[in-house]
């Protein structure tokens, strides 16, 4: 499941559509702006004014059809049915949204991973019911007065490359690659200085 279908969303969306995920649940509401096209790469200037839940489906349909695709056109809430899942992307663009998410899928020990980013930084973890803290405690802050102050500001790049790290978490944790899986770390990007870091939790 993906939750968003915005910057992050977008790619994720695209890759896990291109490598042939069976089936794809995802949740989005809102409708296409031209600021979105520097960033969201299943929209185009054909597309602004139009739902991107429904633009989404169709053309994650084109990319492919032998994908099963449930877009959920609504926005996540305290109330929402998180359908029955193998794992769940973040792809919000708020921690109030996030922790909500969270509250929703960590008492079903469904796994996330986790992507946020503003300007020219990322950061990325994996959270998994039983191995880790849920990510209310992973990150815990005031989520109201951070979404307040945080940038929506973003290089276009970063998006795309947290996209990309996503999915390869994914089919990590897919795969049984636990060896190798970014749990009990967070990745911090800053592409403006083009440095990586892992930081253990």
């Amino acid at each position: 499941m993906v939750a968003g279908a915005g910057g992050l969303g977008c790619g994720v969306l695209d890759l896990l559509a291109r490598l042939g995920v069976g089936t794809i649940h995802f949740f989005e509401f809102d409708e296409i702006n031209p600021s979105d096209l520097n960033r969201q790469v299943l929209y185009n200037s054909e597309d602004i004014g139009a739902s991107k839940c429904e633009t989404a489906l169709n053309k994650l349909k084109k990319i492919n059809p032998n994908v099963n695709i449930f877009a959920h056109c609504e926005k996540i809430n305290e109330k929402t049915e998180i359908p029955k899942v193998d794992l769940v992307f973040d792809c919000l663009d708020n921690f109030t949204s996030r922790y909500i998410l969270d509250d929703l899928i960590f008492p079903k020990k469904i796994p996330m991973v986790h992507a946020g980013v503003s300007t020219y930084f990322g950061q990325l973890t994996v959270i998994i019911p039983g191995k880790t803290e849920c990510f209310r405690k992973t990150i815990s802050l005031n989520a109201t007065q951070f979404d307040k102050k945080i940038s929506k500001k973003i290089f276009p790049p970063l998006v795309t490359t947290m996209a990309s790290l996503q999915v390869s978490e994914g089919v990590k944790y897919l795969t049984g690659d636990f060896k190798n899986l970014l749990y009990k770390k967070i990745l911090v990007v800053d592409l403006l200085s083009n440095s990586f870091d892992v930081i253990k939790l």
